[in-house]
């Protein structure tokens, strides 16, 4: 499905995160997320669904086929393009991040992907808003993978070196007139020190970012298009601060079947011409 600003020269992305599907039959928790989706969607209008990552709980689903598909069914009652990346828990159990990919099939709406590329398993892909057949924005998306290759030193993994040469050899303007958006579930190093200069929200746990430190956010300083990141993983967290002219900003958790104290909800986030603003919508 082709992305398009509206009349007005905007976009609206409705952030969810960390939904944390059970197995199937869904328990109570899962179908109450369920239908605050549904809810919300029936309530508002968006252009772009972005499913950023822990759409289940990876170890304990056996039938991921019935489980998503129970989610897509929802998003599927509603004409609003879908895009999704994963997070660690997804693939916790014995399905790939490949055998996930598939299921996004159900959907009725899927975005139109651009240059998509996958690495080590990690997809990574553009989502192009467009008007009158001419670039507005482009969103990157970066799949931020599980678990560290050396899990005796860190937990999370990194942005792999590759994902980042795939971002620098992208046929796009990189300049500062630019207004581009990244999703991603993990958060990066950076989210450390941009939790100092909270502008919204809170931060009500450490952020569970990798150790190491593979250059991503310096490269989007280097080329100055990506003006605000957003991720999932850290359920406690949905502040939104900005470092270094760069917006790095949570979502809010969206499912009822984990852990956390936060209102469940989403995050919208609206471009225009002039500016990315952004609110949390609890359900």
């Amino acid at each position: 499905m082709q992305l398009k600003l509206r009349e007005d020269d905007s976009f609206r992305i409705c952030q969810l995160t960390d939904i944390h599907l059970s197995d199937y039959p869904l328990n109570a928790a899962s179908l109450k997320t369920l239908a605050a989706i549904d809810e919300l969607l029936a309530t508002h209008e968006f252009d772009l669904v972005m499913l950023t990552g822990d759409l289940i709980w990876g170890a304990l689903v056996t039938q991921p086929d019935k489980v998503l598909g129970a989610l897509y069914a929802v998003l599927n009652h509603y004409p609003v393009a879908v895009a999704v990346t994963y997070g660690n828990h997804d693939t916790e159990g014995m399905f790939s991040r490949d055998n996930l990919r598939q299921l996004e099939q159900a959907l009725v709406y899927p975005a139109d992907k651009h240059h998509a590329m996958i690495l080590d398993d990690r997809e990574s892909y553009t989502l192009e808003i467009s008007q009158n057949n001419h670039l507005k924005h482009v969103l990157y998306v970066w799949d931020s993978g599980a678990y560290s290759h050396w899990p005796q030193f860190e937990q999370y993994a990194a942005i792999e070196p590759g994902q980042i040469d795939w971002f620098y050899q992208l046929p796009y303007a990189r300049q500062r007139d630019s207004l581009d958006l990244g999703f991603l579930h993990i958060p990066l190093p950076e989210y450390h020190p941009a939790a100092e200069n909270i502008i919204t929200g809170v931060k009500n746990e450490p952020t569970c970012s990798p150790v190491t430190n593979t250059g991503l956010f310096y490269t989007l300083l280097r080329s100055q298009n990506v003006k605000a990141l957003f991720v999932g993983h850290d359920h406690d967290n949905n502040f939104t601060a900005n470092y270094r002219g760069i917006t790095l900003a949570y979502g809010n958790v969206t499912g009822y079947n984990t852990y956390g104290n936060l209102p469940r909800g989403a995050r919208e986030i609206t471009l225009t011409s002039t500016g990315v603003t952004t609110k949390l919508l609890p359900f």
